[in-house]
Order: C-alpha cells, then sequence, then structure tokens
C-alpha cells in the first residue's frame, strides 16, 4: 500500500489507521444503504418480490411487469421541482461558488435526494487555484456520514464513492474519499484495504461537506418512504385493470347440447360449429363483458388517494385540467405550495449552510459567520400573468421598489427581476419629470384640453413617471399663466425650445 501526499503535508492517518476506520464505517454504510437502494427501485418504478400464484405463465408475469410506473419518482420530481433556487443575499459568494460551480443545475441532484432520501450532500471542497472553491452534490446512495450529535452543521466522517460501481465488481471494490475535519483521504480498493492512497488538506477545522435536509428532525424524513403501500395500491389497480382488458374485455362464448373437437381453440374472429345429431340441438351464448369503467374509476381514486398524502396536486398526475379556472387551480394546488412552504425551510437551512461553508474556504469571515444571508427561491406558482401584471402596476405606484414586485412575475429568477428593474429605472430616467409634464401638456393641448401642471403631474404619477416637483421649471404656455394656454393656441409647443 503506498501513500502520496498532494500537498506536501503529513496525513494524520496512515493507510493501516485509514483502513480501520474504514472497516467500522462500512458495516454501519451498508446498513444505512440497503433501504435507500430498495427505495430508489420502488422510486424508479420496479417490482420487489411480488407475490404471484403458483404455475402463472408468461403472459400472466408481462401483465405484472408492465403493472407498476414511476409514480413515486414523479412526486418526488414534483415536490423538488418546486425548491429551485434562484439567488443568494451575498452575490460575491453567489457569483464565486454557486454560479462558478454550475449549481443552478447540479442543485437538482441533492434536492432529489433530499426529498426522497431524507438527505441529499454537497461537497465544499478547496479549488485547484487557492481562490476558489469546489462544490459538487454527492449521491446519498454513495455517502454516509456520521455525526457526533444529530444537530451538529458538519459530520465527523465522511465515506464517499467516487465513481458508480462497475457491472460485475464486487459491491465494495472501487473508488473511494474519506473526508474528515483534518483533510480529504482518497484511495482505491475497499474501504477496509484501501489502496494507492493520496491525501490532501482542505484547510478548515471541520469536515466541509454539507448535508441538505427535508426536515430538521433528527433524523431526517422523506417525503416519500412512508408512501410506499399507497403507491403498491396503484400497481394492483393497474394490474387489475390489465387483467380485465386482456380477458374480460371480450365477451367468453358458451356451448351447451352439442360437441365440438377438443383441439379447436376459439378466438375472436373464429365460429364455432357443432356438427352431428347433437349439433342440431346446441345451443351457443356469451358471458356479458367486464365492465372496464369501474376498473378506471378504482385506478384514479388510487391516484388521488395517492396525490392527497404526498401533497401533489391531482392534475399534476393525471394530466387532466378541465375549464379550471385560475382560482380553482389555486385551490387545488394550495396544499402542494404549503408543503414546498415546509421543505424551503429545511432545504434553505442546508443550502445557507453550504454557502456560508464555501464564504470560509474563500477566505471571507464576514460571509462565512454571517446569519442574515439567506438563498433565494424561484416562484413556480400557477398565477395569472394578467392578474401579476395588474398588481405590480398597481403596487408600484405606492410602495415605489420595483425589484420585490418583479419577483413575484411566475418562472423569473432573483436575475431576471433585477435586470427588468434596472431596465424599468434607465427608462424612466430617459426623461426628466418636467419633460414629461410638458409633454403632457402638449399631448392634451394637441386635442384642445388645457392641462395645468397640477394636473399634468398627477396624470404622469398615474401612469408610473413619479413626479416630484419641479413643476415649477415647466414654460408657461403662450397667452395664460403657468401650465395653462388658452385654446386657440392648441397645437402648438408649450415649452421653449
Amino acid at each position: 500500500m503506498s501513500l502520496i501526499l498532494l500537498d506536501g503535508t503529513t496525513p494524520p492517518m496512515d493507510a493501516a489507521a485509514l483502513g480501520a476506520l474504514g472497516a467500522d464505517l462500512k458495516k454501519d454504510a451498508q446498513a444505512t444503504w440497503a433501504p435507500l437502494r430498495t427505495l430508489q427501485k420502488h422510486i424508479d418504478g420496479q417490482l420487489l418480490r411480488t407475490w404471484m400464484p403458483e404455475n402463472v405463465d408468461a403472459e400472466y408475469k408481462d401483465l405484472l411487469r408492465k403493472s407498476a410506473s414511476p409514480w413515486l419518482g414523479f412526486a418526488r420530481d414534483a415536490i423538488a421541482q418546486g425548491c429551485i433556487v434562484s439567488g443568494y443575499t451575498n452575490t460575491d459568494i453567489w457569483e464565486r461558488a454557486w454560479r462558478a460551480n454550475g449549481m443552478d443545475g447540479r442543485q437538482d441532484v441533492v434536492t432529489r435526494d433530499a426529498v426522497g432520501f431524507g438527505r441529499g450532500f454537497v461537497a465544499v471542497l478547496p479549488g485547484s487555484d487557492g481562490d476558489s472553491v469546489v462544490m459538487r452534490p454527492m449521491s446519498a446512495l454513495d455517502t454516509y456520514a456520521v455525526y457526533a450529535d444529530p444537530w451538529d452543521e458538519y459530520p465527523e466522517y465522511v465515506l464517499h464513492r467516487r465513481k458508480p460501481r462497475a457491472v460485475g465488481k464486487p459491491f465494495w471494490q472501487g473508488d473511494w474519499m474519506l473526508i474528515d475535519s483534518e483533510g480529504i483521504y482518497r484511495f482505491k480498493g475497499t474501504p477496509d484495504t484501501p489502496l494507492e492512497m493520496t491525501f490532501e488538506s482542505h484547510g478548515m477545522d471541520f469536515t466541509p461537506i454539507v448535508g441538505v435536509s427535508n426536515t430538521l428532525d433528527a433524523t431526517p424524513i422523506s417525503s416519500i418512504a412512508d408512501k410506499v403501500p399507497v403507491y403498491k395500491r396503484i400497481v394492483d389497480g393497474t394490474f387489475t385493470l390489465q387483467m380485465l382488458q386482456r380477458y374480460g374485455a371480450f365477451p367468453q362464448k358458451w356451448m351447451a347440447g352439442g360437441e365440438v373437437d377438443p383441439g379447436v381453440r376459439s378466438s375472436v374472429d373464429g365460429l364455432l360449429h357443432a356438427s352431428g345429431e347433437a349439433g342440431e340441438t346446441a345451443r351457443f351464448g356469451a358471458f356479458p363483458a367486464a365492465d372496464l369503467d369501474k376498473a378506471v374509476s378504482a385506478l384514479d381514486a388510487h391516484i388521488k388517494h395517492f396525490s392527497a398524502v404526498v401533497q401533489v396536486p391531482p392534475h399534476y398526475l393525471l394530466g387532466a385540467v378541465v375549464n379550471m379556472s385560475a382560482e380553482g387551480i389555486a385551490a387545488a394546488e394550495a396544499g402542494y405550495h404549503r408543503n414546498l412552504s415546509a421543505r424551503k425551510k429545511s432545504i434553505g437551512e442546508g443550502y445557507e449552510l453550504a454557502m456560508r461553508t464555501a464564504a470560509a474556504m474563500l477566505g471571507d469571515s464576514d460571509a462565512a459567520a454571517s446569519t442574515t444571508d439567506q438563498v433565494d427561491w424561484e416562484n413556480v406558482s400557477s398565477w395569472s400573468l394578467s392578474q401579476v401584471s395588474d398588481f405590480v402596476q398597481k403596487m408600484e405606484t405606492i410602495t415605489g421598489p420595483l425589484e420585490p414586485l418583479f419577483r413575484m412575475v411566475p418562472g423569473w429568477t432573483k436575475k431576471d427581476a433585477e435586470d427588468a428593474a434596472k431596465a424599468a429605472r434607465e427608462m424612466r430616467s430617459a426623461s426628466s419629470p418636467v419633460e414629461l409634464a410638458n409633454l403632457i401638456q402638449s399631448i392634451y393641448l394637441g386635442v384642445g384640453k388645457v392641462l395645468s401642471s397640477d394636473e399634468a403631474r398627477e396624470i404622469a404619477n398615474r401612469a408610473g413617471a413619479g413626479l416630484r416637483g419641479e413643476l415649477e421649471q415647466i414654460t408657461p404656455a403662450s397667452g395664460g399663466d403657468a401650465g395653462t394656454a388658452p385654446v386657440e393656441t392648441a397645437g402648438q409647443p408649450t415649452t421653449t425650445p
């Protein structure tokens, strides 16, 4: 076993000590990962050890296999898609840590793990140039963290599989990484038998791996795990429907008082004929076809029950939105958005800790110690754009600041709101209050209406111009007092060149 030092420092543990620690972590990691792997199979829509009657044929097994769908995955993704981080109070750390590492897209991996498994992980490691930081998601299926106390911000040790397990190789064979409060150990082989080990100090006095939790319980709770029994009811309902479609949708035939060759099998396009003397008294008929509507209604009921327990709107899963008003959609999504609000509180704490960790690694002690900086969330509400635009216009005349109002536009990120607010301010500053007031007077004068300066200011304010005085500089129109003009001069300029 060889040891390579990447930065010239002496590693606190040699390969033997690392192997002893890895052996202890290996046992607990297996116990933690096993139920997560089982849950992942349910999320992917796989059937596990499903009971079947004895001597079933291949057709029965095929129908059962087709009955499973990734409903749990749909629900997990619907919740995760509503928890998208789009900004951070400290824009410098946001650009240098989050945006520089492409976390706009990579956050999906962490959030899905947090919602599905209860906790996702973000690695915050030093960059190659000393003035940068590396932020990467770490799959919960390949990461095991040991916390001395459940409420600690950082773990004591983290064992992580660096590359996906190769097909055909033993489970524990691969490329690994162990991180503690002193540095990063990378090695091959197995956790209890490390080979080709390297060590790199990360410069922190804590383990820079951040857990992003779905809930703030001592043991984070998955939004999906306890819904597996309800999901299995959907599988049962789908299988029942498929069985009826295959065997009961077409009327089954019967015959009485005749003889048919046992080797003849009836079919949809076949004709049975009873020959001989007995055939003269033979009678044929058909059993009623199965009622598929009842099976479909039962399946829909299972899906709606599932949507209720996972707090995902039923039209997200069923795709049925028929003549629903904006108020109706908002009412149907009320529980979903309440769930998102709860998820954002806990998931946001994890992402904010990751940003503070990145700030500490970048040497910004003020940002690392700040507890007021927080992440901003993308607006995913199903609001009507016409209603939002009307609200923004009305509120802006009262409050003034545009950026928080623009944040209410569905789909807009914090950057979109900042750009729109900046453009609006620049457009306003293009014309001074005096120019706007004079322009309004000219427009009204052109249609034969004399407008005072106070009236011009009122119209400009209602239009969002926001005039603040300076109206004494408005040039009096010829033949009248300041801000007025005689009707006979209609169509002439009211300002001097």
